[in-house]
């Protein structure tokens, strides 16, 4: 909620700052367009009285179809050609106006006039005027039209401010996504394991009890507390993996070989676990993250098999190395799942995120993981890894 009222603010501020850059051009437009709207104008009715001024030489005083007057400002009189009902002062205009044609302004029964007053000789001076509705028309046009420019012109700038926000909080927000989901995540994993910590402890302490239960409690403990600490430092890695920390130190690997020392490394008492030989597979690959890859899925691979199986080959332009086990299988409809965290390969899996860090070990080395089922049954997972250059 706080990134989305940031958002909302950082969009609103860029539309205002981008409207405050954008009015005083748009504010200079429209005065520039009301000035030629006005000049055009009064260039018709200049050119209504020089229309006037044509027909007056040739002696024709038949009506123009516009008002006109000859006024007389030394003797004060005023007669119309046509008939008209306006009455604007036409002798105070005659006689302020004396060697240079003016216009003015005039008002009856709330409609406005133009008026263009050409005096002509001292004594007789021409009038015409028209009503200014078209030239108020236009005006009003012109403000409506800035005005709807500039309201399209904010909500695209609030539009662009806020997709520019977004972007801009984007790895905000992905970080604190990936904040919440290591809170979320080690809840998660510490929750079972404090649990039996606390039941287990609680029991030892609710009475006097033998030395082999006070044993057995602590070794229930222990356990948990060693399931515990494996899955913060699993947690751990993964979000090393996520946050682009673990940066892998690629270098020339006998993957067979590696293979091999898993193998003999993971001992459990009631699964065998065997390397077959192969011919010599190197990649280009972090020894440290392909070796913590293979362990993960050997050791998920024991917890539900009596025989686990590590091979490895070349494939094209990748090393392969495989482990198949002789156990129940994946569950079908979780097959491409089971990377995510917390999710299981089967019913009677545990839940974890080993597979997951195997995901983002072949991923960082440059190759990729997938699970799949023998056809006899069992469970296989095969991860690709680029072969070094020769």
């Amino acid at each position: 909620m706080k990134l989305r009222r940031l958002r909302v603010r950082l969009a609103v501020l860029f539309a205002v700052v981008m409207a405050a850059m954008a009015i005083a051009p748009l504010m200079l437009w429209k005065s520039e367009r009301a000035e030629a709207l006005r000049l055009e104008f009064d260039l018709d009715l200049i050119e209504q009285m020089e229309d006037v001024q044509r027909k007056w030489i040739a002696g024709q005083n038949e009506d123009p179809g516009y008002p006109v007057w000859i006024v007389n400002p030394l003797d004060e009189w005023a007669n119309s050609i046509g008939d008209t009902d306006l009455e604007p002062p036409l002798i105070s205009w005659a006689q302020s106006v004396v060697e240079f044609s003016d216009f003015r302004t005039y008002s009856q029964d709330d409609e406005r006039f133009r008026a263009y007053v050409n005096p002509v000789t001292e004594s007789q001076t021409l009038i015409t005027l028209d009503s200014s509705d078209r030239l108020d028309d236009d005006l009003g046009a012109l403000d409506r039209r800035v005005l709807l420019w500039a309201v399209v012109f904010g909500l695209a700038s609030l539009a662009l401010g806020w997709l520019g926000a977004g972007l801009a909080l984007g790895p905000t927000r992905r970080l604190l996504e990936d904040q919440q989901g290591f809170l979320a995540d080690a809840a998660h994993e510490m929750r079972t394991p404090l649990a039996v910590i606390t039941a287990s402890s609680s029991q030892a302490l609710n009475r006097e009890r033998s030395n082999e239960e006070y044993v057995r409690s602590l070794s229930e403990i222990r356990s948990a507390a060693e399931r515990a600490s494996t899955g913060v430092n699993e947690l751990l890695d993964l979000v090393r993996f996520d946050s682009g920390q673990a940066i892998p130190r690629l270098a020339p690997l006998r993957l067979d070989l590696l293979a091999e020392e898993v193998a003999a490394s993971i001992r459990p008492e009631e699964c065998e676990v065997v390397a077959e030989p192969s011919a010599a597979v190197v990649v280009n690959a972090d020894m440290a993250l392909v070796r913590q890859a293979i362990e993960n899925v050997v050791r998920n691979a024991v917890r539900r098999a009596d025989r686990v199986e590590l091979t490895s080959r070349t494939e094209g332009r990748f090393g392969v190395v495989e482990v198949g086990d002789d156990g129940p299988g994946f569950d079908p409809d979780r097959l491409t799942d089971i990377f995510n965290r917390y999710e299981r390969g089967d019913r009677r899996g545990q839940s974890g995120i080993g597979l997951a860090i195997v995901k983002a070990i072949a991923e960082a080395n440059g190759g990729t993981v997938a699970a799949s089922n023998a056809e006899g049954g069992g469970a296989v997972i095969t991860m690709r890894l680029p072969l070094a250059d020769s």
